[in-house]
């Protein structure tokens, strides 16, 4: 289970200093990832990578999609997009493709943040579950 002191945490030091963004998401256990509006990748941390496989040139300004299993985008997407317009704050269990085209099962949490360049953006947290 993720531990969400940890997650609100790293929420918090972003909204104080979002420019700081990708430097905060480093310092923590948990595999991090930032998306945009859109479900553009605009960070992920070391941990994150190592989950998935990729490197950070693969992720960034790609869709967050494509770790989604085929079966779910259309679902997930759709969750991205009501994320972004209430905020609801989730946690659950997923699984997610990395690179290898290996399913993977995380633990999730999610915390939203508009202070990243004055936009909208969601804040991903995963573990192995």
């Amino acid at each position: 289970m993720i531990d969400l002191t940890e997650t609100e945490r790293i929420k918090n030091a972003i909204d104080k200093n979002p420019e700081k963004f990708e430097e905060i998401i480093e310092n923590t256990k948990l595999g991090i990832c930032i998306t945009d509006e859109n479900g553009i990748y605009v960070g992920m941390n070391a941990n994150y990578l190592g989950i998935l496989g990729y490197s950070k040139g693969e992720m960034l300004g790609k869709s967050f999609l494509m770790v989604v299993p085929k079966d779910h985008k259309e679902e997930l997407k759709d969750m991205h997009d009501e994320f972004i317009e209430v905020q609801i704050e989730i946690f659950e269990k997923f699984a997610i493709v990395g690179k290898n085209g290996e399913n993977i099962s995380i633990d999730v949490d999610a915390g939203f943040s508009d202070k990243i360049n004055g936009k909208p953006h969601k804040l991903t947290f995963i573990q192995k579950a």
